[in-house]
């Protein structure tokens, strides 16, 4: 019994000893959740002074974070250790004061508060009961703030310039570049001048070292006038020292400094936004919000949920994303961060809209295969339709052959499409991949035909129809939208262009004739009745008159040009003497003005002039006449480019009879030839000399008689002069007009 008793005994103390084990274990339990703390509440208001106020409550005692803040991006983190979050949301607006957005992000035992500063300010914190408060002072504090750590700058400035020699600035001036670049001017008293040039809160500002400016100087410019990124320049001394301001329009410049001599210029050069963005891509790809991450040995998939917390994207991690990271990012952007973390564990991203898919690398690219076979199946099943487009501007045989990949090399042209000329030719076979070509009104095997320019899809097909200017085209819905969409593109009036062009040749000619002439008359003969006539000086003279020195101008006798005199008269004998002079300008200029309009990028040609007949021998058909064009002819083809100017492919000919080289039934017409080949780019207006061909001839003879005109006094009349000097100039002229869509409406 006893035995028994003890047994009992033994089992009621074994009971007692587990329960209160039991139970010491559930007071352990619920002390070490009393001891987390987790956020439940919180609030933001506006106190005096445009400061603002951010309230934590939590449902347990005050946790003392760890405080750090960061500059670029202004930012006070707050990590709450063993701290949960039981807010409804991770993001909650403030937008009052310097207060942005606060973030509230929980991960591996710990809660992160992010307070978003619109700029970084002075801050206080404070703990009452179960509240913690952040207490952001207003901006005039942080002016008072940045004013006093100026102070400490300007000490080592003024450390720097005792070793520097002391410098002036003579002169500001500004002016505007040919293409809107804003150029600030500074003379300076010497060329080694030290400058320092940053940027600023979006500002530009050169500090010189040891240097001093003139009371004229220091003030504002308003330079907004100038139509360049610059708008306001502002000069000031600042202790030794001196700092000039540039404040631009917009953040879409860029800017570099140069110095010759004792000049120093500061270029600002406009932007587009789309090359600013493209300029900073090339400086820096990522442009996500900064933020920082600091963890030991945490789960791949609790940074991603971080991250998804942070940039309010959807983030999808697959069933193999594991693995542990540790982590140590201060003001990062999000997707340079995101990035690192996947290529450090060999996982890719796949993006649509505002969802992000994680995985390893192997299964996206399984997954992103699957879907193009899938596409091409359902390409191979999709159901066809027919559309019929009509074609307004081009020809419907032009758009066909680039909806199969070929092009087209000219403008009005055929296109490399197959098919018939009229009725309704199919375009589906004029490939250089061998597709076969169908006859008129009959659909084409697409098998082989177009490349990787095609539009059609492998079963779509397309016709045209010449008399409608209609394309009759059978294809898949997407195909046919990406269709429509190029027809769209393509289908559109071509701009014309009207050329002018002026051929000027321009002759000067000047001739002049100088001589004698003597001779001899028998007096018998004057007075018999033998026939004579009178000079223009009253001179009788015969038929039978002898010349003993003939060296007068027959041109200038036949106009008029002459002079004759008796110069001794003997009993039987008359001695005569004839001067004659000629001199003869002339000027002649002939233009031509052939013009002619025609589409972009389409050549056209006019020309007029007249055919000469040539006659050639030959054994077999003997005498050949043929026809040689001596025409004024203009070939041009214009492109228009998007500045507004025109290029010109030019070939102009200028050609004219010439003089005949024989008389008589053997005469033989040469052409004088003018030909200009050239291209050139034009303003819209503007005239252009392409060139000019400029010809002088000077020819000068003399007739004498030897010896006698080597006498003094008499030997002028034993000479004849003959001066002739010719000049012909050739120049062409261009004017291109773009006729604009007004002018060509009415």
């Amino acid at each position: 019994m006893s035995t028994k008793q003890n047994k009992n005994g033994w089992k009621a103390a074994g009971f007692g000893f587990w329960c209160s084990v039991l139970l010491g274990c559930f007071m352990l339990v619920a002390q070490v959740s009393a001891d987390e703390g987790a956020i439940s509440n919180l609030e933001f208001s506006t106190l005096a002074g445009n400061q603002v106020q951010v309230q934590l409550e939590m449902d347990g005692p005050i946790v003392e974070p760890k405080i750090f803040q960061t500059d670029n991006p202004s930012r006070i983190a707050l990590d709450f250790a063993g701290v949960k979050s039981n807010l409804a949301k991770k993001s909650f607006p403030i937008n009052q004061g310097a207060a942005g957005t606060v973030y509230v992000v929980e991960a591996s035992g710990r809660t992160r508060v992010i307070i978003n500063l619109i700029e970084k300010v002075p801050y206080e914190t404070k703990i009452e009961g179960n509240k913690f408060y952040v207490v952001l002072r207003s901006s005039g504090t942080v002016a008072a703030v940045n004013q006093a750590v100026q102070k400490a700058p300007a000490a080592k400035d003024s450390v720097i310039s005792k070793f520097l020699p002391e410098q002036t600035i003579k002169s500001i001036d500004f002016r505007r570049g040919p293409n809107g670049e804003g150029r600030l001017l500074l003379g300076l008293s010497a060329a080694n001048t030290v400058v320092d040039a940053k940027q600023n809160a979006g500002k530009v500002v050169l500090s010189f070292l040891n240097t001093r400016l003139p009371e004229s100087l220091v003030k504002s410019f308003d330079v907004s006038d100038f139509a360049t990124p610059v708008q306001k320049i502002e000069a000031s001394p600042r202790g030794d020292s001196v700092n000039i301001v540039i404040t631009p329009n917009n953040g879409n410049y860029d800017y570099s400094s140069y110095q010759s001599d004792n000049l120093l210029t500061v270029e600002f050069r406009p932007l587009t936004p789309e090359e600013k963005e493209a300029q900073q891509k090339e400086k820096f790809p990522y442009v996500g919000n900064k933020l920082s991450l600091n963890f030991q040995d945490i789960e791949v998939r609790s940074v991603l949920q971080i991250l998804a917390d942070f940039t309010e994207l959807n983030i999808i991690a697959a069933d193999s994303v594991a693995g542990n990271v540790t982590l140590r990012l201060n003001d990062v952007p999000w997707d340079q961060a995101l990035e690192l973390i996947l290529k450090s564990k060999g996982l890719a991203k796949r993006q649509n809209g505002n969802v992000v898919m994680v995985a390893p690398v192997a299964e996206i690219m399984k997954i992103e295969q699957e879907e193009l076979d899938s596409k091409k199946i359902f390409e191979e099943l999709e159901p066809l339709k027919t559309e019929n487009i009509q074609i307004n501007y081009a020809r419907a045989s032009e758009i066909c052959g680039v909806l199969i990949g070929v092009g087209n090399n000219s403008q009005g042209g055929q296109s490399g499409a197959g098919g018939g000329s009229s009725g309704g030719g199919g375009c589906g076979g004029g490939s250089a991949s061998g597709g076969q070509q169908v006859g008129a009104g009959g659909a084409s095997s697409q098998a082989g035909a177009g490349g990787s320019m095609r539009l059609l899809s492998p079963r779509g097909t397309a016709i045209q129809d010449a008399r409608t200017n209609t394309l009759i085209i059978k294809d898949t819905a997407k195909a046919m939208e990406d269709i429509r969409k190029m027809i769209k593109l393509l289908d559109v009036p071509v701009r014309q262009v009207l050329i002018e062009s002026r051929i000027v040749i321009a002759d000067t000619s000047f001739a002049q004739n100088l001589g004698t002439k003597f001779g001899v008359a028998h007096k018998a003969d004057v007075n018999s009745g033998t026939q004579y006539g009178m000079t223009g000086s009253g001179v009788e003279t015969s038929e039978n008159s002898q010349i003993l020195s003939d060296l007068g101008s027959a041109l200038a006798a036949s106009s008029g040009g002459a002079l004759a005199l008796t110069l001794a008269r003997g009993a039987d004998y008359l001695l005569n003497l004839e001067i004659s002079a000629l001199q003869d300008d002339g000027k002649g200029e002939l233009v031509s003005n052939p013009r002619v309009m025609t589409s972009d990028r389409v050549q056209a040609s006019i020309k007029q002039g007249v055919q000469i007949p040539y006659q050639t021998q030959s054994q077999s058909t003997g005498p050949v006449t043929q026809l040689v064009d001596a025409v004024l002819e203009l070939n041009v083809t214009p492109q228009i480019t998007p500045s507004g100017s025109v290029i010109m492919q030019l070939d102009i000919k200028k050609d004219s009879p010439g003089t005949p080289l024989a008389t008589g039934g053997n005469a033989t017409v040469p052409i004088d030839t003018r030909q200009l080949k050239t291209k050139v780019q034009v303003e819209d207006g503007e005239t252009v000399v392409l060139g000019g061909i400029y010809e002088s001839t000077l020819q000068e003879s003399y007739n004498t008689v030897p010896w006698v005109s080597d006498l003094p006094v008499i030997g002028w009349m034993f000479k004849k002069s003959v001066k002739n000097d010719t000049k012909k100039e050739l120049l062409v002229f261009i004017t291109p007009k773009v006729v604009k869509e007004s002018m060509t409406a009415k």
